[in-house]
């Protein structure tokens, strides 16, 4: 699956680019970004310790079609590289609303946590906050990802 979407500094990139390994993606809109940080902490945590930092993407998506009006998209693009400098990771804008619409039809609000395998495609999904069963569960799909490469 592909989606159009922004980056910080203007220009538009392919979601379908980024598929060369196993992959979490984060979709959430301005009011979530907060809801699985605990998911991204453990991703981080993992990745480090295993030293797996190489062999999973992780891909956050800002919902932020919304604010596809002047000025306040000049707003968004310069909180959002407030918060690339901080994190040291793109964050992608969805300014178009794509991943809401078909294929991919994610909530527009809220928080979405997808794993996709290195082909794109998607292998597991949950809505809101992740419960510790749900973060296992991620675990152990990105798990069987990794060993099927």
């Amino acid at each position: 699956m592909d989606a159009i979407v922004e980056t910080s500094s203007g220009s538009t990139a392919h979601l379908a680019a980024l598929w060369k390994r196993p992959t979490v993606l984060f979709y959430e809109d301005k009011d979530s970004n907060q809801l699985n940080q605990h998911v991204k902490d453990a991703l981080f945590k993992k990745g480090r310790d295993q030293g797996l930092l190489d062999a999973v993407s992780v891909v956050a998506v800002a919902n932020v079609a919304a604010f596809n009006w002047f000025p306040a998209r000049n707003f968004v693009l310069a909180a959002v590289r407030d918060v690339e400098k901080k994190a040291n990771v793109p964050v992608y804008l969805d300014f178009q609303g794509s991943l809401a619409a078909p294929p991919w039809s994610l909530p527009p609000t809220s928080s979405t946590v997808l794993v996709l395998s290195a082909e794109g495609q998607v292998v597991w999904t949950a809505k809101g906050r992740l419960s510790d069963a749900q973060l296992t569960q991620l675990f152990e799909v990105l798990e069987g990802q990794l060993s099927s490469r």
